[in-house]
């Protein structure tokens, strides 16, 4: 592989698992332990080995007790480094040959090698030719059995599984069938096709007329399997037969340099294909402007925003009856209570933040219409994420929803209900009432002057006369006419003013209660699906750089 290729492949692991981890990172409260176990470890496993020499190539022969793999690997190396036999098990510890010793101190350290053997150039089996010498960077290791009794034993072969660059699984060919090694193993590895090589050892103790018949059985066992592209050697470390093609498929694999990075690749795609498939949709929308309007009125109406209005009207209706009604009528309306004042509502305070209203609690139809708003926001908001981004929203939004009474209730107190100044207008008309009303009075007294004046015996001057009628007479008329007509003109006027009022406080009060709705319900909410977004979005990135 050229160099070109190896940067290539480099910096796309690197883009796939800086995606991962910033995805982990926004979905971590939100994804399935398992998820976050499988994301944790391979992107652990890969910043560790990305840090370690690039240089060397890790190949790793697994095998059960009985397959031959110590002779098979020290056939390779040429020395008897591993020791063999018919003990079970015949390998308790890994044991690594090394071509090249400089920068594989702290690889051997991270895979917990321990017996290390420095290969000389010359070693290896004389029917090996010089062209197929293995490359300087190949670390070959011989692993405990798999189905070693000793549980550590069995341990280090599963974490070192996970951690060779390139695996070498060295089978029976009596019991190559055997679904522990299958099922235990080899089904899980179906992503690492290309890095695994199958060796069907001591070939030599099967007939030639039988020996096609096990390598189709066990393709067949394989692509049953899912793992249909795994190249099969028939090799004998005894009698050296197929021992020249394993040698060259090793050769090959430690002369890629990329090996190691493809297969990270391969767990890191694992992982992507794994959190792919539980995204259920790659990008979900925000609910609309209208449900969130809806959301906010019903709310709103639920704290009684249409009965503050219907007071907000009623309550300017009589306060302007005070200030622009007819003098001798007005005290009536004294007789009405002001529905703003019962609420502690549409009063002038320092700080209407301190203060409180005296509505009603809210009844139990009322809170059921805000739970019921609630719920039908955020299902539609969270219809299409998977199970597990579903709760926590709910949970959250919940929490909200308990401090919200309590915050509506201060806002209400705090809202511009538009009555707490006077009309302008008022005071004028206020003024021509006590003129015609006095006018009025002077009128009457004018004309009970002259029967009183009669009584005492005085006689007054004729009262002037306007077109036949005395002066008092029409001042009188018109001071009564004048407040009359002027009083229900303003009621009139009052009521169209007091309609404007109550849309314009409506709208208010919506305003207020909207924004601690936005605050607990709609932002939060919207936040959430930004996260989901995002991190579906790094999720489908890396999941389109997997190969």
């Amino acid at each position: 592989m050229t160099e070109r290729k190896v940067i290539r492949a480099v910096n796309g692991l690197n883009q796939q698992i800086d995606s991962v981890v910033e995805a982990m990172q926004l979905a971590e409260p939100y994804l399935d332990s398992e998820s976050i176990d499988l994301a944790a470890s391979v992107i652990r496993k890969s910043e560790s080995r990305r840090q370690l020499s690039s240089e060397h190539v890790v190949v790793g022969l697994f095998g059960a007790t009985g397959s031959g793999k110590s002779t098979l690997f020290n056939a390779l190396v040429g020395s008897e480094l591993a020791s063999t036999g018919v003990i079970r098990p015949t390998t308790t510890n890994t044991v690594a040959a090394i071509w090249d010793t400089e920068n594989s101190g702290e690889l051997l350290d991270w895979l917990e090698v321990t017996d290390r053997h420095v290969i000389a150039e010359s070693s290896g089996p004389k029917r090996r030719s010089a062209k197929n010498d293995f490359d300087s960077g190949l670390l070959l290791l011989d692993l405990p059995d798999m189905d070693s009794t000793r549980v550590e034993h069995h341990e280090i072969a599963k974490r070192l599984v996970g951690q060779v660059d390139f695996l070498v699984w060295v089978l029976d060919p009596q019991k190559y069938a055997d679904a522990s090694i299958h099922h235990g193993y080899l089904n899980s590895l179906r992503s690492q096709q290309g890095n695994i090589l199958i060796v069907l050892n001591q070939i030599d103790r099967v007939a030639e007329s039988d020996r096609n018949t096990i390598v189709s059985s066990l393709r067949d066992i394989l692509l049953a399997s899912g793992l249909d592209r795994l190249p099969i050697v028939c090799a004998s470390a005894t009698t050296g037969e197929g021992l020249e093609e394993v040698h060259r498929q090793i050769a090959a694999a430690a002369k890629n340099k990329a090996i190691a990075t493809r297969r990270l690749r391969a767990d890191v795609d694992q992982v992507v294909h794994h959190l792919s498939e539980e995204l259920g949709v790659g990008k979900v929308r925000l609910p609309s402007q209208m449900s969130q309007s809806e959301l906010e009125r019903t709310i709103a109406n639920a704290h009684g925003a249409q009965y503050i209005a219907d007071a907000v009207e009623t309550s300017y209706k009589l306060r302007a009856a005070r200030r622009t009604g007819w003098p001798l009528t007005t005290w009536l309306t004294r007789l009405r209570n002001d529905p703003l004042q019962r609420m502690n509502l549409g009063r002038k305070r320092d700080d209407p933040e301190l203060s409180i209203t005296s509505r009603p609690e809210l009844s139990v139809a009322e809170s059921a219409a805000i739970d019921h708003a609630v719920d039908t926001y955020v299902q539609q908001a969270i219809e299409d994420l998977p199970d597990s981004w579903n709760e926590p929203i709910r949970e959250q939004v919940g929490s909200n929803l308990q401090q919200l009474d309590g915050a509506v209730d201060a806002a209400i107190a705090g809202t511009d209900l538009g009555i707490e100044k006077t009309s302008w207008w008022w005071p004028l008309v206020k003024f021509i009432q006590w003129v015609s009303l006095l006018a009025a009075l002077a009128g009457a007294l004018w004309l009970a002057a002259y029967p009183l004046a009669g009584y005492f015996q005085f006689n007054l001057p004729e009262a002037p006369r306007v077109e036949g009628i005395a002066v008092p007479t029409l001042i009188l008329v018109i001071g009564v006419l004048l407040g009359i007509v002027l009083g229900i003109g303003c009621s009139f006027v009052n009521r169209i003013v007091a309609k404007v009022k109550r849309r314009k406080a409506l709208k208010n009060i919506e305003r207020s209660v909207s924004g601690l709705v936005r605050t607990a319900v709609v932002e939060p909410v919207d936040e959430y699906l930004n996260t989901y977004n995002r991190y579906a979005a790094l999720i489908t990135s890396a999941a389109k750089k997997a190969e």
